[in-house]
């Protein structure tokens, strides 16, 4: 039986623009039907990585190769990917039937019958068939987005880019653009997703691709990365009425409390067989334990550990020690 190659294969890419090294010698393997979420600070190298992908910049070195083809650095990849910009692409004053009538001819979609087929088998893919003779400019932000995926997946690319797809759209609008991701990739294709929404990034994707100064840091199941960086490591998070001062911060510098997002927020490490360590921070906030709104002990999950990539431009790799 013959093996399937994977969606895409990146070997060795390596992109510079001037004397900055955007993308460092990048390989992976992308396999079919698979969510990827890529992930990183701003600089990181994430759009350059799409860019190139595109091919919409040049490769100093390396290569794509899709479904196990090697793809020339002139070709055009047009069949091969869609794109779902970050912003919205879409005619305003065009219905949402006319939009995708016009991007069918732009992908390449012969004959009026097909692309008014596949307008309508992408509508109905994205739950949007009941508005296609509405005006772009009668829908909601969610609505405009999943009007971008359809036109994005009407030629059936193998590989879906979604860049920051649920940018200023609501948590319902949200979570519907990835179930959609999920549907899609579940027949069949490969779904980049570039995004800052870490919770969802760590429940909806099968692998993440983390990258910082243009290095890849890890290319993993988010359980895998996560359990890489941080072992048996727990956070201790203490969310309290007003800032912390005066005895109450004393107390919290033995557990190597820090400030977190807010003055309001402290958070600490610690292996899960200290956990009852808590306890004894609890007893020895005496007075202070008024202002002390609540404590809880959790996983450290991407947030945290993008806020340290974000500072360090590397992954942690924790190891506990006593208070």
């Amino acid at each position: 039986m013959t093996e399937t190659p994977p969606a895409l294969t990146v070997e060795n890419v390596t992109v510079d623009y001037d004397r900055h090294r955007a993308i460092d010698d990048l390989s992976l393997e992308i396999n079919t039907g698979e969510i990827i979420g890529i992930i990183g600070p701003n600089g990181a190298g994430k759009t350059s990585f799409i860019k190139a992908l595109c091919g919409h910049i040049k490769l100093d070195s390396g290569r794509f190769a899709f479904n196990g083809t090697i793809i020339k650095p002139r070709a055009s990849r047009q069949s091969k990917i869609g794109l779902v910009p970050q912003d919205i692409g879409l005619y305003s004053h065009m219905t949402a039937r006319e939009n995708l009538l016009i991007f069918a001819k732009i992908m390449g979609i012969k004959g009026r019958r097909a692309r008014a087929e596949a307008a309508a088998k992408s509508l109905a893919a994205v739950e949007m068939d009941h508005k296609s003779e509405a005006l772009i400019s009668e829908l909601s932000g969610g609505m405009k987005r999943r009007i971008n995926i359809a036109a994005a997946i009407m030629h059936s690319p193998p590989i879906l880019i979604l860049d920051e797809p649920t940018a200023g759209v609501d948590i319902p609008a949200r979570d519907t653009v990835h179930r959609l991701a999920r549907t899609i990739s579940d027949n069949g294709t490969a779904v980049l997703l570039i995004t800052h929404e870490l919770e969802q990034a760590e429940a909806l994707c099968d692998k993440l691709l983390i990258l910082a100064n243009g290095k890849k840091l890890a290319f993993d199941t988010p359980t895998a990365v996560l359990s890489k960086a941080y072992g048996n490591a727990r956070e201790i998070m203490a969310r309290f009425s007003t800032p912390p001062q005066g005895e109450t911060l004393e107390a919290l510098r033995p557990y190597k409390f820090t400030q977190a997002e807010l003055p309001t927020v402290w958070t600490a490490m610690t292996n899960a067989s200290q956990v009852a360590d808590v306890s004894a921070f609890m007893a020895s906030l005496r007075g202070g334990s008024a202002l002390l709104r609540e404590i809880s002990v959790r996983r450290p999950g991407l947030t945290h550990l993008m806020h340290y990539i974000e500072k360090h431009g590397q992954l942690p790799h924790f190891e506990s020690k006593a208070a």
